[in-house]
C-alpha cells in the first residue's frame, strides 16, 4: 500500500510536523509506503488503472486507487436562486442566508468565512436553525475545529491550532518508543491548541479548556504531567450527554461496552470524540464493581 500526499507531511491541516513523523514512522512500521509533497497528474491503464503517474516523473504501480480530495461546497443552486454565496453559501449567526425564510447549515455553507466538514460543528447549525425556526432565540458563534481519529492503528485528536502563531508558547511530550505525542498550544495562560497521539485520556479535558477562556491549570503545565485527568461534567458535547448521566445508565441498566452506553445515551454517536474518556468512565465502574464484591466477600 502506498499513500502519495501533497503536503510535506501527513495531516497537514491537524498536525505540526513532529507529530506527522511519528504517524508516518508508524505507518511505515505497518508496511505502508508514504510519498510527500508529491503530485497525481494520471491515472494510467488499458480500461483498468495500473498506475498513478507523478508531476515528477515516478510511476507507482497500482490496481485500486482511492482519491481523498476533501469538501468542495456545490453552490450552483443557491447562486442560480440570487442568494449571497462565497466559497459557500452565507449565514448569519442565526443560520439565515441573503434570502427571506431560508437558512443553510452543513458543508455548504459558510459562517464567519468558515466552511465547517466536521461532525460537531455542523450539529451544532442544525440544532440552531431548528430553534430559531422554531420561534426561540440561538446563536452559532463559529466551533473550535477538533478530530478524533484512528488512522492506521494510532488514535489521534486534535483540537484549535496545531501550530502556534507569533508570542505564543508549545509544550511538548515526546514519548517515540511508546508512539505517544502530546502537545499544548498556549496564548498566555489560555490553550488554544491541542494534538495528542497514542493516549488520548485527556481528550475531552483538553477540548474543554480551548472552547473556555479559563486559565489552564497549573498541574496540566507540569513536564510530568501524564495521568488521566478526572473526567467531570459534559463528556459527549455532541448529545451534550453528562458523565452523571452516563453513570446512571451504567448502573442502572449494568451496561459494560461502549455500544451500550452510545445506545441509552446517545453519547459517542456524533463525532466519537468522547469513545476514550466513555471507556475510561466504564473502565472506573468495572473497578468499583469489582472493590464492592471483594469487600462484601471478605465481610
Amino acid at each position: 500500500m502506498t499513500v502519495v500526499h501533497l503536503a510535506e507531511y501527513l495531516m497537514e491541516q491537524q498536525l505540526d510536523p513532529l507529530g506527522a513523523g511519528l504517524l508516518e514512522r508508524r505507518m511505515r512500521e505497518l508496511g505502508v509506503d508514504v510519498v510527500l509533497a508529491a503530485t497525481t497528474t494520471e491515472f494510467a491503464g488499458n480500461g483498468i488503472v495500473e498506475a498513478v503517474r507523478l508531476a515528477d516523473g515516478r510511476e507507482l504501480e497500482a490496481d485500486l486507487v482511492v482519491v481523498a480530495t476533501g469538501i468542495q461546497p456545490d453552490i450552483e443552486l443557491a447562486r442560480t436562486a440570487g442568494i449571497d454565496v462565497s466559497r459557500g453559501v452565507l449565514v448569519d449567526d442565526e443560520l439565515r442566508t441573503s434570502t427571506p425564510g431560508g437558512w443553510a447549515v452543513g458543508e455548504c455553507a459558510e459562517h464567519r468565512e468558515v466552511v465547517y466538514g466536521l461532525w460537531a460543528p455542523l450539529l451544532k447549525q442544525a440544532k440552531v436553525a431548528a430553534a430559531v425556526m422554531s420561534g426561540r432565540p440561538a446563536a452559532f458563534h463559529g466551533a473550535v475545529p477538533a478530530t478524533t481519529l484512528k488512522v492506521m492503528g494510532v488514535d489521534l485528536f486534535c483540537a484549535g491550532r496545531a501550530r502556534p502563531l507569533d508570542g505564543e508558547e508549545e509544550l511538548l511530550l515526546l514519548d517515540s518508543r511508546r508512539g505517544r505525542y502530546r502537545k499544548l498550544v498556549l496564548a498566555d495562560d489560555r490553550l488554544v491548541g491541542a494534538v495528542l497521539l497514542g493516549d488520548l485520556s485527556e481528550a475531552v479535558t483538553l477540548r474543554r479548556l480551548i472552547e473556555d477562556p479559563r486559565s489552564v491549570p497549573q498541574e496540566l503545565l507540569e513536564p510530568s504531567a501524564t495521568a488521566p485527568s478526572a473526567i467531570e461534567g459534559v463528556v459527549c458535547s455532541c448529545e451534550s450527554v453528562t458523565r452523571d448521566e452516563i453513570e446512571a445508565a451504567v448502573g442502572a441498566e449494568g451496561l459494560t461496552r461502549v455500544s451500550q452506553v452510545a445506545e441509552a445515551t446517545g453519547a459517542t454517536t456524533g463525532c466519537g470524540g468522547c469513545r476514550t474518556a466513555v471507556e475510561r468512565i466504564l473502565s472506573e465502574h468495572r473497578g468499583e464493581s469489582l472493590r464492592d464484591i471483594r469487600a462484601a466477600r471478605s465481610g
